[in-house]
C-alpha cells in the first residue's frame, strides 16, 4: 500500500512539475562580471540603466558595479582618459570603462567624423572615438562619405558605414527619443523638426486669429549674438533674425537660397562661387553686399572674437584670403578640401560691416559680450537680414518684430513674414506652461520643454506634434575589454567571440518595454548610431530583437558554458526539466519494485 502511495505521489508530481517551473525566469550561471557607468542627469537614462543591470546577468553577465555620476567623473574615465597609466583606455577597474550610457545628439546631415574612425596617429588623438572601435574599412567608407558631393551616392556610403556599425557593435543603440511639441489650435506653416534644431523658418510661421505667436522654452536665452550662442536654445531667436546665404527648406529640408541666388561649384568641388541677391537688405535699410559676408566669416576666424564657430570655419577656410570677392554681389568660397557637408558654412548669419567695423575700432572685441540694444554695442551686432529683428532682449523674454526689409529678397517673393510678433519666453515648470497654454498666455510650447503624452491638457483646444528628434540613446562598448572588446578573455579566445558578447547584449535589450514604459512611447526601438530622421538613415535595418536564447546562443558562441558550473547545476532550459523528469520516473520504478 505504502509503494502504491508513492507511486502515486510521484506520478502527481511528475504531471505538476512543469507547469511549477513553467513562466519561472530561468538563470544561467554569471561567467564574468562588468562595471556600467551612466550619467546622473537624465531621468529615462537612469531608469533604462538599471533595468540592463538586471537584465545582464540573466544571460550571464555579472555587474559588480553600476556608477551613476555626473559628466566629469565620466569623462574621466573615457573620452577625457590621460593616457597616463595606459595608452589606451582600459576597463573600469583600472580606470577606464567597461559601458557606458550614453547619448548622441545630431543635425539633419550625419557626420561621425572622429567618432568611430581611427585616421590618424589614434582613436583618442584623432577625436571622440573613446570606444578605440578601429575597422579600416569603415575609415575608408567615411574618407567617401565626407568627400562625396552626389547626395544619392552619399546615401549608399552612409548605408555601408551603418551596416559595419550595426554588425560589429562599438555602439549598441537602445533607442531614439522622440518629443512632444504642443500649440493652440490654429497655428499654420511651422515644420516642428526644424523648430527643435532652430533651423525654423518662421517667415512662414503664423496665427491668422492675431498675427503672433509667443514660444514656451525650456531655458533661459544667453547669448547676445550669433558669435557667442552655446545652446540649441539660444539659437531659438537667433535663427530668426540673422539671415544667411542658405538655410534647409520647410518640409523637404533641402538647402534654399535666402541671400543667395544661385552658385557654381568647380570640379574638384573645393570653389563655391555664390551670387548674392541685389535686392538684399539689412533691418536698418542699408545694402548688404559681398564685403559684409567676407567681413562675417572673417571675424568667426578671429580668435579674439571667441566665436563658437572658429574651430570649424578654419578647418575648411585656411586663411581670410579663402573668401574673394569678385564684385560687390559675388564671392568666391576657396574650402581647403571637398566638404560633403559644405552648405553648412553658409548658413551662418550675416553682420552689416559699416557698423560693426566702426564699433570694433572704437570698443574692441569686448562688444560681443555686451547684451543687445544696451551699452556700447546697442543693435550693432543684431541688424541682420533675417525675417525679423530683435524688439525686446532679455535673459527670460526675447521679442521680435518684422524686418521691413524681408519683402525685398527674391527668396520671399515680394511677402513680409505673416507674423507681426514673435516671442520667446522662459518658463521653468510643466504645469504652469500647459496652464498658460491653455489659457491663451502662450500659443507654442517648444518640443525642448519637455512635455509627455499624459499631460493634462489634451482635452482643452490644443493640438499635439509628434518629433523625432536626432539622438541616440545608446550603451558605448570600450573596444579594448578583454572579453567583450578583444575576446582575449573568452574561452574562444578571438575577436569574433568578443563580437558574440556583443550581440548577446544587445539581444538583451527590451527595447520595446522601455519605448512604452520609460519613454511613454516618445521614442523608437534603437537599430545602429545613426538615429532616426537623420538623411541617409537605413530603414532595411532592424532592431537587435529582444531574445534572452539568442542573446545565450551568442554567450556559447563565445565559449562560455551557460548550463554547467564546475560541480554546481543551475536550471537554464527544457533539457533540465528533462533530465529532473527521468530521475523523477527512476525513483518511482524503485519505489514500485522494492529496490533502492
Amino acid at each position: 500500500m505504502k509503494k502504491r502511495k508513492i507511486v502515486l505521489f510521484i506520478i502527481f508530481f511528475l504531471i505538476i512539475t512543469p507547469y511549477l517551473v513553467a513562466g519561472q525566469e530561468t538563470e544561467i550561471p554569471i561567467r564574468f562580471s562588468i562595471s556600467l557607468l551612466s550619467p546622473n542627469d537624465n531621468a529615462a537614462r537612469k531608469q533604462f540603466s538599471l533595468l540592463m543591470q538586471h537584465q545582464l546577468p540573466k544571460i550571464g553577465i555579472g555587474v559588480h558595479l553600476h556608477e551613476s555620476t555626473t559628466w566629469g567623473n565620466i569623462a574621466d574615465r573615457s573620452w577625457s582618459y590621460p593616457l597616463i597609466d595606459y595608452d589606451y583606455i582600459p576597463t573600469y577597474a583600472e580606470g577606464g570603462y567597461d559601458i557606458l550610457f550614453v547619448k548622441w545628439s545630431w543635425d539633419l546631415e550625419w557626420d561621425p567624423t572622429g567618432v568611430f574612425d581611427c585616421s590618424y596617429l589614434s582613436c583618442l588623438l584623432h577625436g571622440d572615438n573613446f570606444y578605440q572601435y578601429h575597422n579600416p574599412n569603415y575609415d575608408t567608407k567615411l574618407a567617401q562619405y565626407l568627400t562625396e558631393l552626389d547626395p544619392f551616392q552619399r546615401t549608399a556610403y552612409s548605408h555601408e558605414m551603418q551596416a559595419m556599425l550595426y554588425e560589429d557593435l562599438p555602439a549598441i543603440s537602445i533607442v531614439y527619443p522622440k518629443s512632444l511639441a504642443a500649440s493652440k489650435e490654429g497655428l499654420v506653416g511651422i515644420d516642428y523638426l526644424l523648430l527643435s534644431l532652430a533651423k525654423h523658418r518662421s517667415e512662414k510661421w503664423d496665427d491668422p486669429s492675431d498675427h503672433i505667436i509667443k514660444t514656451a522654452v525650456p531655458e533661459t536665452m544667453n547669448a547676445f549674438n550669433d558669435f557667442n550662442e552655446r545652446t540649441i536654445i539660444d539659437r531659438k531667436w537667433l535663427t530668426s533674425v540673422y539671415g544667411s546665404l542658405f538655410q534647409r527648406g520647410q518640409n523637404h529640408h533641402g538647402w534654399e537660397p535666402i541671400i543667395a541666388l544661385n552658385y557654381s561649384l568647380s570640379t574638384d568641388g573645393k570653389n563655391y562661387t555664390i551670387a548674392i541677391d541685389q535686392n538684399a537688405m539689412f533691418s536698418d535699410g542699408s545694402p548688404l553686399l559681398a564685403e559684409d559676408i567676407k567681413y562675417t566669416y572673417n571675424l568667426h576666424m578671429t580668435p579674439a572674437v571667441n566665436s563658437v564657430n572658429y574651430g570649424y570655419f578654419n578647418r575648411w577656410l585656411a586663411s581670410n584670403d579663402s573668401i574673394e570677392i569678385i564684385d560687390s554681389h559675388t564671392l568666391n568660397f576657396n574650402l581647403s578640401s571637398t566638404y560633403a557637408f559644405s552648405m553648412n558654412l553658409f548658413s551662418i548669419g550675416i553682420l552689416d560691416k559699416s557698423n560693426v567695423e566702426p564699433a570694433i575700432s572704437t570698443y574692441g572685441y569686448s562688444i560681443f559680450e555686451e547684451e543687445p540694444l544696451t551699452g556700447d554695442v546697442q543693435d550693432t551686432l543684431v541688424t541682420s537680414c533675417g525675417p525679423f529683428m530683435l524688439e525686446n532682449y532679455s535673459s527670460t523674454n526675447v521679442k521680435l518684430i518684422q524686418n521691413p526689409y524681408w519683402n525685398k529678397l527674391n527668396s520671399s517673393q515680394g511677402s513680409q513674414p505673416y507674423l507681426d510678433e514673435l516671442s520667446f519666453i522662459y518658463y521653468k515648470g510643466k504645469d504652469s506652461t500647459l496652464a498658460d497654454l491653455i489659457s491663451n498666455k502662450i500659443d507654442l510650447i517648444d518640443p525642448e520643454l519637455g512635455i509627455t503624452p499624459s499631460a493634462d491638457f489634451w482635452g482643452y483646444d490644443i493640438e499635439g506634434h509628434l518629433v523625432q528628434k536626432l539622438e541616440n540613446q545608446e550603451l558605448a562598448v570600450n573596444m579594448k575589454h578583454p572579453v567583450f572588446g578583444t575576446g582575449e578573455l573568452t574561452p574562444v579566445g578571438t575577436p569574433a567571440a568578443a563580437k558574440s558578447v556583443r550581440k548577446a547584449i544587445s539581444h538583451a535589450i527590451p527595447r520595446n518595454v522601455i519605448v512604452d514604459q520609460i519613454y511613454e512611447g516618445l521614442a523608437s526601438p534603437g537599430v545602429s548610431p545613426i538615429p532616426k530622421g537623420c538623411i541617409g538613415f537605413d530603414q532595411s535595418l532592424e532592431p537587435y530583437a529582444y531574445d534572452l536564447d539568442i542573446a545565450v546562443e551568442h554567450i556559447e558562441d563565445a565559449g562560455f558554458v551557460t548550463m554547467w558550473s564546475g560541480t554546481d547545476f543551475t536550471p537554464t532550459s527544457g533539457f533540465t526539466i528533462s533530465v529532473l523528469l527521468f530521475v523523477l520516473i527512476g525513483l518511482a520504478y524503485l519505489s514500485f519494485t522494492g529496490r533502492g
